[in-house]
């Protein structure tokens, strides 16, 4: 029995050791002290946006604000897009240890490894064995898109981390027959649909088979065998996902900061062209960046070798290897024109991969009865989690490299550092700007802790468009492009230069309000 104990508690510090060496293979603990950057720095500096105006300006939890004022006419930054239990749990630890961002990343870097260590837990249940366990679950952390988005401020890698602990729970009820454990399962399944409403198709799927087993099956065949009171946890957590989202579009309905879409984004309504641009893009970029090619091809045969071989499989797996497939292409379909620059929205979608490399290793550990075989064959897959780790270590490093980081090295990064500047203009931390060149939302604002506009929601192709923007308030134009001063639009407002940064230049622009008010 003391054994038994120990060498449970040995692959669960291996386990843990695994996991620290990627953590430093990747040179996360570098990059876990970079400030947003690279691909969709957008999306980075929208979630930071926020959770620095709740700790600012200290803001109430239902009513979030971000640094671009497109909200309410052009006068408030009021806009929410996920739940954002993150980033108002954030601001309250930098109001106790002050902002640093590497908090909130170390924050993520916890919840991904309780969520691996969680699938990996419940992995040793179904395959009887720590080394496929480990290998199923680790396997997700050599996706360059967990690794780069993982810890960079989004919700989607949490949200996928939060359903692994939800399975997790889902198979101590089938151990235990805890109702405890219902209830910690679907409070995660609630916070992966509060972050992320597409990472609840696995639960959709759970409920499919719950209701079929429920139904159609004899008690003594049921797994869960769930009694009417168990889906009682399962029923109320609908309540606050459907009440955030209401409230949610309410709010930026109310306050006109819609930025975050809770729609669809269908196939059926886009362009053919337009079809063919996104699976390009796809092809060319953000298909390896899912995973290593190789991985993502097996897994397709494997999934063809299950469904050839269905009959053997147990009911429960005949139905997953075949609904979790068809919310794969749900997804795909619904929300197709957003694939073309978001490539994390298919990070939810790694549970499929999971499962189908679990179902696989099931299915074929009864027919692996030599022991120099399955000695060989555990060399062969180590092997190859070393390659799938090695081709993700050199994905993310594309992204701070080359073109996909060029423009935070030649125009933003210098509005990180230009506080003192602006300390020595006479610039107010109060004071609004405007920020252009950025098509983020966010960015330049957040890297500058300044209130205004950017590209996003004002049309600065206009004179127009200045004037409204100064009479609501701006009072800087920061330009952080020299080429964009030679255009003949902005010539009326470039004439009060007060100071210059590197590449950034900057202008006041209040006497221009004065004389608009003349």
């Amino acid at each position: 029995m003391a054994m038994k104990i120990y060498l449970v508690r040995l692959d669960n510090i291996l386990f843990a050791f695994i996991f620290i060496l990627m953590f430093f293979y990747y040179g996360l603990n570098e990059t876990l002290f970079d400030p947003p950057q690279s691909v969709h720095v957008w999306r980075q500096t929208n979630s930071l946006s926020l959770t620095h105006n709740y700790y600012q300006y200290k803001q109430p939890f239902f009513e979030p604000e971000m640094h671009n004022q497109f909200g309410n006419d052009g006068t408030s930054g009021k806009a929410v897009g996920e739940f954002p239990v993150i980033y108002y749990f954030v601001a309250q630890l930098w109001r106790i240890f002050g902002k640093h961002e590497w908090i909130f990343q170390l924050l993520h870097v916890i919840i991904i490894f309780s969520g691996l260590f969680s699938i990996f837990y419940s992995l040793k249940y179904l395959l009887k064995s720590s080394f496929w366990a480990g290998f199923n679950s680790l396997i997700t952390f050599t996706s360059p898109m967990v690794v780069f988005y993982g810890p960079k401020f989004l919700p989607d890698v949490p949200a996928l981390m939060f359903v692994f602990i939800a399975w997790y729970y889902i198979l101590r009820f089938i151990k235990k027959r805890q109702v405890v454990n219902l209830w910690a399962s679907a409070l995660f399944f609630c916070l992966s649909m509060l972050l992320k409403v597409t990472s609840g198709f696995s639960f959709i799927a759970l409920g499919g088979w719950l209701i079929f087993e429920l139904i159609f099956q004899h008690k003594s065949d049921r797994i869960f065998n769930f009694r009417l009171k168990h889906f009682l946890p399962f029923i109320l957590v609908l309540i606050p996902v459907f009440a955030w989202y209401f409230y949610a579009d309410y709010y930026n309905t109310v306050n006109q900061g819609h930025f975050s879409t809770h729609g669809i984004w269908p196939l059926w309504t886009t362009t053919k062209e337009n079809i063919y641009r996104i699976i390009d893009v796809q092809n060319k970029i953000f298909f390896k960046q899912l995973f290593l090619p190789f991985l993502q091809y097996t897994t397709l045969v494997i999934w063809f070798f299950l469904i050839i071989t269905i009959k053997k499989l147990q009911p429960i797996f005949q139905y997953f290897i075949i609904v979790l497939p068809i919310g794969f292409l749900v997804q795909v379909i619904l929300w197709f024109q957003i694939l073309d620059y978001h490539d994390y929205y298919l990070i939810n979608q790694i549970v499929v991969l999971v499962a189908f490399w679990a179902i696989f290793i099931i299915r074929v550990k009864s027919l692996l009865s030599s022991l120099n075989f399955r000695i060989v064959l555990k060399v062969f897959f180590i092997a190859f989690f070393i390659w799938n780790v090695i081709a993700c270590r050199e994905q993310v490093q594309t992204r701070y490299e080359g073109w996909m980081n060029e423009t935070y090295h030649k125009h933003f990064k210098a509005l990180l550092v230009i506080e003192p500047s602006f300390q020595k203009w006479g610039i107010e931390p109060e004071d609004k700007v405007i920020s252009i060149p950025d098509f983020t939302i966010n960015t330049t604002l957040y890297y500058m802790n300044r209130k205004g506009y950017t590209d996003f929601a004002s049309d600065f192709s206009t004179p127009e468009t200045f004037y409204r923007r100064i009479e609501q308030g701006a009072k800087y134009l920061i330009v952080n492009d020299s080429t964009l001063l030679k255009s003949e639009i902005i010539q009326p407002f470039i004439k009060d230069k007060i100071g210059e940064f590197k590449n950034v230049s900057v202008y006041n622009l209040q006497k221009l309000k004065t004389k608009t008010n003349d």
